[in-house]
């Protein structure tokens, strides 16, 4: 399924559940909820439903806030209690009951009929069940509760889901690694060796290419934790290496092989560094390396930047810069490809032309996963000056079609 209409989505629960019920979409593993900063782990995943509402298990989340969940199966009723405080909600009423007050609801609560039978209600209703505050992460498509009732800002986190060397690389340890790989693409694969050191200004050697010491060619490395083989440049079948130092903020080092000659990748005046924690980003041929906090398709747009390995000026030797992206024009006819797996949703509005600003109030769109999206072409955009988290992209997809994206909100 190319994406999940909201209204036809809604239209086939109706036609295959039994009333006030809902059955699980293909979409419905999409939608995460975290607690104080901790992922609930769900039986029955939270779901989408028309207009657009995100309905989440009542017991998982609730327990997981430190409350008491009971259900009266004669009434229908889930009761949840919490210190002082008792709200019940009856499957298939449009409100729920705090300590007796009534508190109108989006939706109806409701009961999966695939799968475990799970009663659902949509993710506004906990925060007014217990005064609680919940945040809408785009990026990851992420509920954020907090129970202090001081809400999580969403784009203050580090991205969870980067592609660690290991995923992206051909070989990565902090052990000891020796390999047969082609570096220079001559045909004639080099034999290398690699041993990691807290010390490179010691009698050590670190690193060998068919038996010669290239540790002295690693210049200003004080230490070397890992190694890894990356593709940098599109435009050949040549590898770089990647050499990582120790500390809680990592440096990665970059290098070339040719000829027998093992020489830095810089910035355009320097050795190129590249400051990280754990993990790099790293996307499709021409591999893109993130700056701390890492890019993604929106954030990109608002303040991110990364690092893009190209010819200098012309040059024949590439360098490798971080670039700043200021503003979301400076990267229209750009082609974006998806950069790590966090499953942020996107509303989409297939359409052949665009009006930048006037699709905020559209609700008859569909919904569309960075699964379906690995790779666009941005032909234009806006975002709010009033509230910059709201963002259109109007992109040709892969198959030619014009649509303007725009990242889900609840």
């Amino acid at each position: 399924m190319r994406f999940v209409k909201l209204i036809a989505g809604a239209a086939a629960a109706a036609g295959l559940c039994a009333a006030l019920t809902v059955c699980a979409s293909a979409e419905s593993d999409i939608v995460s909820v975290s607690v104080d900063n901790d992922l609930v782990t769900f039986d029955q995943p939270p779901i989408i439903i028309d207009p657009g509402y995100t309905m989440v298990p009542i017991r998982a989340v609730f327990e997981k806030a430190g409350a008491e969940v009971d259900w009266d199966q004669e009434s229908q009723t889930a009761i949840i209690k919490k210190n002082d405080v008792t709200v019940t909600i009856k499957i298939g009423d449009t409100a729920m009951y705090r300590n007796g007050t009534r508190i109108e609801l989006d939706a109806p609560a409701m009961v999966t009929t695939t799968g475990t039978y799970r009663t659902l209600i949509p993710v506004r209703a906990i925060a007014e069940a217990m005064d609680y505050a919940v945040t809408w992460d785009g990026h990851h498509s992420l509920v954020l509760v907090s129970t202090t009732g001081k809400p999580y800002r969403p784009y203050a986190f580090i991205k969870k889901g980067f592609r660690t060397l290991e995923d992206a690389a051909q070989f990565y340890t902090e052990t000891a690694a020796k390999t047969s790989i082609d570096l220079d693409n001559d045909g004639k694969p080099e034999e290398l060796e690699f041993t990691p050191t807290n010390d490179v200004s010691g009698n050590v050697t670190v690193l060998t290419i068919n038996g010669l010491d290239y540790t002295a060619s690693l210049g200003s490395v004080n230490s070397a934790r890992s190694i890894a083989l990356v593709d940098l440049d599109d435009t050949d079948n040549s590898k770089e290496l990647v050499v990582s130092e120790n500390g809680d903020v990592l440096t990665a080092h970059f290098y070339t092989y040719r000829n027998g000659i093992m020489s830095f990748i810089s910035d355009g005046a320097q050795p190129a560094e590249v400051s990280y924690r754990d993990k790099l980003l790293i996307s499709g041929k021409s591999y893109v390396l993130s700056d701390l906090y890492g890019t993604c398709f929106t954030d990109i747009m608002v303040s991110g930047g990364m690092h893009v390995y190209q010819s200098n000026q012309g040059a024949a030797d590439k360098v490798l810069r971080l670039t700043k992206f200021q503003s979301i024009s400076n990267i229209f006819g750009r082609n974006l490809y998806r950069t790590y797996d966090d499953d942020m949703l996107y509303r989409v509005i297939y359409s052949q032309t665009y009006h930048p600003g006037t699709y905020m109030y559209v609700s008859d769109t569909g919904i569309i996963g960075l699964n379906e999206l690995e790779h666009f072409k941005l032909l234009d955009g806006f975002i709010s000056d009033e509230d910059k988290t709201y963002i259109e992209l109007f992109v040709e997809l892969p198959n030619g079609e014009t649509a303007v994206l725009i990242p889900y909100k609840i």
